[in-house]
């Protein structure tokens, strides 16, 4: 599910919009509309808890004909704030394709954008199975290694971002994300020394470089904020 605050222009408070965004990581036999399992596997087959059939979830949640190029399609949606209708196209899309790696990209940043980084990381950790390539593998656990950090929980960004490495990894992106995990749980001479390594890949990163010059002064300095909060 995702949430959206409201505030009234004009002072008389806030109102809280929840609404279902169907399955974590969406099956043939698991509803769109709201991720319970259908109580029958064929298309006329209804939702056993919001009543929808797999033929009509679809239609229900926006889009009666599936676009051809869903991703496009889901980024245009949330664009314009229709994220019940996105990430339905997306589940949708995974549903039919389970490899598509763009789309569990999307539903891991749009949930993450709305502060359910847990959600997301744990959708990652699902879709890791579905993964056709060690690359594509790399990808995920690169990706849930972020959402982690976001929502400062370092050491299962750590975690992520070991997996990644232990895969053959040595990528920019897996070597900034282990550093950035080793911050969150204190290791700093570690986390110096793979924004060290990061800008041996790449001079002209400046994420490592800030990075790497936070560090630094915490090393020195020994200052009162949280490590987490160097990346705020």
């Amino acid at each position: 599910m995702y949430a959206v605050a409201w505030r009234c222009p004009e002072g008389h408070g806030h109102s809280l919009d929840v609404c279902p965004v169907g399955p974590l990581v969406p099956e043939r036999d698991l509803c769109l509309n709201c991720g319970n399992p259908y109580a029958a596997k064929t298309p006329d087959g209804t939702c056993s808890a919001c009543g929808l059939s797999q033929q009509a979830c679809p239609a229900a949640l926006g889009f009666p004909d599936p676009p051809p190029e869903p991703i496009s399609a889901a980024r245009e949606f949330i664009k314009v704030g229709l994220f019940r209708r996105a990430i339905g196209i997306l589940n949708h899309a995974l549903q039919e394709r389970p490899d598509l790696l763009e789309a569990w990209f999307l539903k891991a940043r749009f949930l993450n954008s709305v502060g359910f980084n847990r959600a997301a990381a744990e959708m990652l950790e699902g879709a890791f199975g579905k993964a056709s390539t060690t690359d594509d593998r790399i990808w995920l656990l690169e990706e849930q290694s972020f959402v982690w950090a976001e929502s400062e929980n370092g050491v299962a960004a750590l975690r992520s971002a070991e997996a990644a490495s232990n895969l053959g990894s040595n990528t920019v992106r897996t070597h900034y994300l282990r550093g950035r995990a080793l911050a969150l749980v204190g290791r700093l001479e570690e986390a110096r020394d793979e924004m060290t390594k990061v800008l041996s890949l790449d001079p002209p990163n400046s994420d490592a470089l800030r990075a790497r010059t936070m560090i630094e002064d915490a090393l020195a300095h020994n200052p009162r904020k949280r490590w987490w909060e160097f990346w705020k």
